[in-house]
């Protein structure tokens, strides 16, 4: 399933790909500034609200199946001396501090020192569900996830889901990409990463070769191999060719560094759905590109928003039984009368 998702462009915020309108001829450069990796989120600082410095980002650690930060690892500073422990905190729990550059916890220095520590030489158990559970527990945050023991219940507001393999950020940078018949995509560049709202939304692979040519893969549509030392991708060759691509453009010279979205013939020419931010916005996305997926529709060049409630679909599909289809599943995620789809049947013609 293909959606136009934003590419990350900045320390910690995600920025948006400026998309042209169909009647413009020129499609702009955007602007990414300096950092572009996720491992530019070492070493920005937290604070609590009282100013005292309670560490310092290390890594995040990443649910790909949910398309969740589950926690952000932060090296505790010296000034509490616990040895520079790393500690677990939620995401939802940090509160970005923009003129300042950090992020506030609201969490004294002596709760902080509590927490459990993390053996990052020990990963594997550190992505259990009752240790991360107890992490959010402490700062005061619900987990999203089920924990040990637990089902969910339709009647919750949002449901909880079951707590995928827990991955550290760093080790995903890098990890090859393919598919299941072995064929190779590549390898992971980077991410769309939110940490106040605790998202990743996508996976940006860059191809071998020369040409630094990047696609933009969903976060959810990725699965790791059996030996987790790999991304796995359930696309053909030729399905993963129509992915959108990005043509990236150093900094040099004193001008920052750019990309450049192209289609896999000419330039796109679609305005970007609006989504909104809150959570029941965001969840009815999410499901409806899941279901999608589930149904084995070919829907890579349908786009999903959500905004206030009402769902709109755009994009293109093969044939007439895929459109119905996708639009059913919409609606059962919403109502009937909150969807808007704008769904059309054949390759759009080139130009138009």
């Amino acid at each position: 399933m293909k959606t136009h998702i934003k590419l990350f462009a900045g320390t910690i915020i995600t920025a948006s790909l400026a998309l042209s309108s169909a009647a413009e001829a020129v499609h702009t450069p955007t602007p990414l500034g300096a950092e572009k990796t996720p491992t530019n989120f070492v070493h920005v600082e937290i604070k609590n609200l009282q100013g005292e410095t309670l560490g310092r980002i290390k890594d995040l650690g990443i649910d790909l199946i949910n398309g969740r930060i589950v926690e952000v690892l932060v090296e505790s500073d010296s000034s509490l001396e616990v040895g520079g422990k790393v500690v677990a905190v939620p995401p939802l729990a940090l509160m970005r501090d923009p003129s300042n550059k950090i992020y506030r916890l609201n969490a004294s220095r002596e709760v902080f020192k509590t927490a459990a520590a993390i053996d990052l030489a020990s990963w594997t158990d550190a992505g259990r569900s009752d240790r991360v559970a107890a992490a959010y527990y402490l700062f005061g945050q619900e987990p999203y996830f089920l924990e040990e023991g637990a089902t969910a219940s339709r009647k919750d507001v949002r449901p909880k889901v079951s707590l995928g393999y827990v991955e550290r950020c760093n080790k995903l940078v890098g990890m090859p990409v393919g598919n299941y018949p072995g064929e190779q995509f590549g390898k992971v560049w980077s991410m769309t990463l939110d940490i106040p709202k605790g998202r990743i939304l996508s996976v940006i692979v860059l191809a071998p070769g020369n040409f630094e040519t990047k696609s933009v893969i969903p976060a959810m549509a990725l699965g790791f191999n059996t030996a987790r030392n790999a991304l796995l991708l359930d696309d053909t060759k030729q399905e993963y060719a129509d992915e959108p691509r990005y043509i990236y453009t150093k900094a040099a010279f004193g001008n920052v560094a750019t990309s450049q979205e192209e289609a896999f013939k000419g330039p796109h020419t679609l305005v970007a759905l609006e989504q909104g931010d809150s959570y029941p916005d965001v969840d009815r996305t999410l499901l409806i590109q899941q279901n999608i997926r589930v149904a084995r529709i070919y829907g890579r060049n349908v786009q999903v928003g959500t905004i206030n409630g009402r769902v709109t679909l755009r994009g293109w599909v093969r044939t007439a039984a895929d459109q119905q289809r996708i639009g059913e599943i919409a609606i059962a995620a919403s109502r009937l009368e909150l969807v808007d789809n704008q769904i059309t049947v054949g390759r759009p013609v080139a130009g138009l």
